[in-house]
């Protein structure tokens, strides 16, 4: 009887440790900074080449891949020295200050929660998110990745945010309001959703149909058509677009894809390293 005793008393302490280490944590890491007023961001810094810019946005929104986080460990600390544990709702990001609190929506099955990012990582205009493997549950996202949006949201930990805006520091080109689209030697299958800038932000909102790749913008076609020879294999297609200030611009695109998972296999091909401008977006 004494033997059944002890297994029962492991049995219970084990399950738990279960649930109570990480709600220890994400108590931990919310109360610790409740008398700050500062966030930690950090000055400029450089991951393979490419700079990264950390600043204190008043908005923010974002639509890319996630994937899970692999570099922290259960009992490792974040950026911003708070304790990480798989199952607690926590995410990595390039330039967001640390912490920050965002919705997090799967584009997939419309689910959302709130995560909060307390590391640096996930380098990359597409790839734009680590996640841990309990918002992966949550969500319901495929473990090999998933299409996300993320979306600032107000705290009360110092922070006050209001309106969202598509993220644009990292790039090379910055992108004025698009008022007329123009394919060349190819079709949109609806160009009413190309229109402009505020069709695009829309659409962001609802479900999509389909998914284009972003790969460069162009001031001169004969640069835009260079790109498109060395993504013959990816049917990629320019086109011709003037912005509200008259600008015109070469785009090159590559979609409509159907499968976010067939998006994740090209990008994953070598080819893309070399393009700094990769974006996505939904129609």
């Amino acid at each position: 009887m004494k033997y059944i005793y002890l297994l029962l008393i492991l049995l219970l302490s084990q399950c738990a440790a279960v649930n109570i280490v990480p709600l220890a944590i994400e108590d931990n890491n919310k109360n610790k900074n409740i008398s700050l007023i500062e966030k930690y961001i950090e000055e400029p810094y450089q991951v393979d080449g490419k700079w990264f810019y950390p600043r204190d946005y008043k908005s923010y929104t974002e639509v890319g891949i996630a994937e899970i986080e692999i570099e922290l460990n259960n009992g490792d600390l974040t950026t911003n020295k708070e304790f990480f544990h798989n199952d607690v709702h926590s995410g990595s990001h390039r330039s967001l200050p640390l912490p920050s609190i965002l919705l997090v929506t799967n584009l997939e099955n419309g689910r959302t929660t709130k995560v909060r990012v307390n590391n640096r990582g996930a380098y990359s205009s597409t790839h734009i998110i680590n996640l841990s493997s309990g918002v992966f549950k949550e969500l319901n996202l495929n473990s090999e990745g998933g299409l996300v949006k993320i979306e600032l949201i107000n705290t009360n930990e110092s922070f006050i945010l209001s309106e969202t805006q598509t993220f644009e520091e990292e790039k090379k080109v910055v992108e004025a309001p698009i008022s007329d689209v123009v394919v060349i030697d190819a079709e949109i299958p609806n160009t009413e959703i190309v229109t402009n800038v505020s069709d695009i932000q829309a659409i962001e909102k609802r479900q999509y149909n389909e998914i284009y790749l972003n790969i460069a913008t162009f001031s001169f076609l004969e640069n835009a058509k260079i790109v498109l020879d060395e993504l013959s294999n990816f049917k990629a297609k320019v086109y011709n677009m003037t912005t509200n200030g008259g600008t015109q611009i070469f785009r090159v695109l590559i979609g409509p894809y159907e499968d976010v998972n067939k998006l994740i296999n090209d990008l994953k091909d070598d080819t893309f390293k070399k393009y700094e401008d990769l974006s996505i977006f939904l129609i």
